[in-house]
């Protein structure tokens, strides 16, 4: 393991502890937590000073990712401190360094994209700050336009629940902001469409203009400006990595009388220790692709070229073949099995198994129960076919096998999951959901990265909203005998008869990390999201 892969599962290994003990009622003492935070917290110094023996003052502050982790951690010491302090004297503090954690991750070696990503939103914030102002400044001018226009309505003033409506001009411009995400709508129009249904057309001009208008010139100008700054981004990337290579090249080129030139005796050294796994044929056959006419020499541009090789995977011809051959060369030279392999590989065979999944499909809705083993069966015989034909290390290299793989087997060990997993076969079946899927599959690695951009957003909102609301809101029970009367007030008083009372919201609380994340994804999602609130 290197030393950088090092760094990074000591940290992960120390976020994932303290923030899965620590966080909220904990189910262990605050001794217990504080120590296994501080174990974290000794355990992160201890590689931060194992980084400076071994590195010279000038190249270890050289990151600009280390006085940042020097100083959360100091912050998270002086923040145990004084909750230590303030806990034997009576006092109830506040634990100001949670929110922090995640900035760690961030200036981890190996979350580069993580902080390309931030970065990026840093830098796109200041471009939408004119349309959002402008946005606002529209909200606003409609919340003035309802208030003089349905104030003085007396036979139009209150809502379905009794409040009044549109009176109060602040109330006007959360009733009207939340009407752009679409949340209260109709509700917010109804009692102006009962009264007039000339007045939908406030609303309808409202919704054109500040949804339909300025979230779209919004989005759009969200995306062209993170387009841009990504653009930089990955040219900024590509201008480093070729400046890393002119460094390398300049370290490791020696002069002859054709000019600075990279010897093959050199390039079997940096080989050897770039790629230690690699045997010296396979670094002599980069070479050979390299330079030109099998040359000991190879120039600055060919240098450049490096890169794009040391990803390649070099295989041997007896490693391409399939594992059957290479077992048993007669039998898998046989007559009966260039038959077997003939019909394997042709088209027909897939367009079969195609046939008998949309078959195993009908038979599953029809409750055809009779058939479920011969489907069972010949699913299995297919996959082994496969195993026989093109060898396991093909098979596998293919998404589509890998996916039936997972399914026959998860059906084969999970029985009741049996019908409607193999039914999901459908998906790779048609040929435009195979694209669709390869699609998504190919920009897995940017959805890990923005799904941890997500996380970080989660984790600061959810710890603050600890922090102020925690106890705030008491969960329910749900009694059957419970009488209609009897109000709903999820532990707070001040709840009675509001919309989050009635729709039994309770377990809508920051009273522990686990329910903190599920109230902010029920606001990411957005639906009665001025409920939750």
């Amino acid at each position: 393991m290197s030393y950088k892969e090092t760094e990074r599962d000591t940290l992960s290994e120390c976020l994932h502890t303290a923030e899965g003990v620590t966080e909220g009622p904990p189910p262990l003492s605050d001794e217990i937590t504080m120590c296994v935070e501080l174990f974290c917290v000794c355990l992160i110094f201890s590689r931060m000073a194992h980084q400076g023996l071994f590195s010279s003052e000038q190249n270890f502050w050289r990151s600009k990712r280390r006085l940042p982790v020097l100083v959360i951690l100091l912050l998270t010491l002086v923040d145990m401190v004084q909750f230590v302090i303030l806990r034997q004297i009576g006092v109830t503090s506040v634990r100001f360094s949670r929110p922090l954690r995640p900035l760690l991750l961030l200036c981890m070696d190996r979350a580069k994209q993580l902080r390309a990503v931030f970065k990026n939103i840093l830098l796109t914030l200041p471009d939408i700050i004119t349309v959002l102002t402008l946005f606002l400044l529209s909200v606003a001018f409609f919340a003035l336009m309802a208030l003089k226009i349905f104030q003085n309505r007396q036979d139009l003033v209150y809502y379905s629940d009794g409040h009044p409506y549109m009176h109060n001009y602040l109330d006007n411009f959360f009733q009207l902001y939340v009407l752009v995400t679409t949340a209260n709508f109709p509700d917010v129009m109804m009692p102006a469409f009962d009264y007039n249904p000339w007045f939908t057309l406030f609303f309808i001009i409202y919704l054109i203009i500040c949804l339909y208008l300025f979230m779209s010139i919004c989005l759009a100008t969200i995306y062209n400006n993170f387009k841009e700054h990504l653009k930089e981004y990955v040219e900024d990337s590509v201008r480093e990595k070729q400046n890393n290579l002119q460094l390398a090249f300049d370290i490791l080129k020696v002069e002859t009388r054709h000019g600075e030139l990279l010897p093959k005796s050199r390039w079997m050294s940096l080989m050897r220790a770039v790629k230690p796994s690699r045997l010296d044929i396979e670094h002599s056959l980069l070479w050979d692709v390299l330079a030109n006419d099998h040359a000991e020499y190879i120039n600055r541009k060919e240098f450049f070229h490096v890169v794009s090789l040391l990803d390649i995977q070099v295989l041997e011809v007896k490693d391409r073949e399939p594992e059957f051959q290479r077992w048993f060369p007669r039998c898998y030279r046989s007559k009966a099995s260039r038959l077997i392999r003939k019909a394997v590989a042709n088209r027909f065979f897939r367009y079969f198994i195609d046939l008998a999944v949309v078959a195993n499909a009908v038979c599953i809705a029809l409750d055809q129960d009779d058939a479920e083993w011969f489907f069972m069966a010949l699913f299995v015989l297919e996959i082994l076919l496969k195993f026989y034909v093109f060898g396991l290390k093909k098979f596998f290299h293919s998404a589509m096998n890998i996916f039936d793989f997972v399914l026959i087997v998860a059906a084969l060990v999970i029985n009741v999951l049996e019908l409607a997993w193999r039914s999901m076969r459908l998906v790779y079946a048609i040929d435009r959901f195979r694209v669709v899927l390869k699609t998504i599959s190919s920009i897995g690695r940017s959805l890990v990265t923005y799904g941890g951009v997500l996380f970080v957003f989660f984790y600061v909102f959810a710890i603050i909203g600890m922090e102020v609301f925690s106890d705030k809101i008491t969960p329910e029970p749900v009694l059957a005998n419970r009488s209609q009367n009897q109000p709903i007030l999820c532990g707070n008083p001040k709840l009675n008869g509001t919309q989050f009372a009635m729709n039994r919201y309770c377990n809508n609380n920051f009273n522990d990390i686990l329910h903190s994340f599920v109230v902010l994804f029920e606001l990411m999602v957005v639906n009665q999201w001025h409920d939750i609130l």
